[in-house]
């Protein structure tokens, strides 16, 4: 039910693992000016230091296609790079336990990682803690692929999930925190499914 596709998630860590692996043992000043990334009808709002790209996808489930968007943004002053990816579900989804959607999501999130990262390319993503968000069930896990180390926090929004992943650091850098405790999950509309095309 949640064979999640994350190609743009993959291929966004393969071009910037570049940067990030011989920038990670640099300790830089941050960004002192952070945004507010909260895109209309997304239920999410972040700060990130700079301005985001910003690559959209829709992901089939269940019959239906749902819109998967991809925020990344590079602080080349301390090496960091910062996303989040907001995933729709249809509402039936909401009849699972919030633990069983979750691990569900993140098994074919890593599932889909991997796959799209291609031979060669070793990926981690180990369970670290639960997280609890003002009621949303979350998880943290360490990541590391290639020579290149990071956080993941996943949230269940009921009819979204939400990943953040941060690569080039751990939590000991005021970044990470900054990012990770900025992140507030919001008010949205459901999400609206568009047909699949027949092949």
């Amino acid at each position: 039910m949640f064979k999640s596709r994350t190609s743009l998630v993959a291929a966004a860590l393969l071009l910037l693992s570049f940067w990030a692996a011989p920038a990670a043992g640099i300790q830089l000043q941050e960004a002192t000016e952070w945004i507010i990334v909260a895109p209309a009808g997304e239920g999410f709002s972040v700060r990130m230091p700079v301005k985001p790209e910003e690559q959209s996808d829709r992901v089939s489930v269940m019959g239906n296609n749902y819109q998967m968007r991809l925020y990344t943004s590079v602080d080349k002053a301390s090496g960091m790079i910062y996303m989040v990816a907001m995933q729709e579900f249809p509402t039936v989804a909401g009849a699972l336990e919030p633990s069983k959607r979750l691990e569900q999501f993140m098994g074919g999130f890593k599932e889909g990682m991997v796959k799209s990262m291609g031979a060669g390319v070793t990926l981690d993503l180990m369970p670290e803690r639960e997280l609890d968000l003002k009621g949303h069930l979350g998880h943290q896990y360490a990541l590391s692929f290639s020579k290149t180390h990071g956080l993941v926090r996943a949230f269940d929004g009921i009819s979204r999930m939400y990943v953040l992943l941060v690569a080039g650091g751990d939590e000991k850098n005021a970044g990470i925190g900054r990012f990770f405790d900025s992140f507030e999950i919001t008010p949205a509309p459901a999400p609206v499914p568009q047909p699949t095309s027949p092949n």
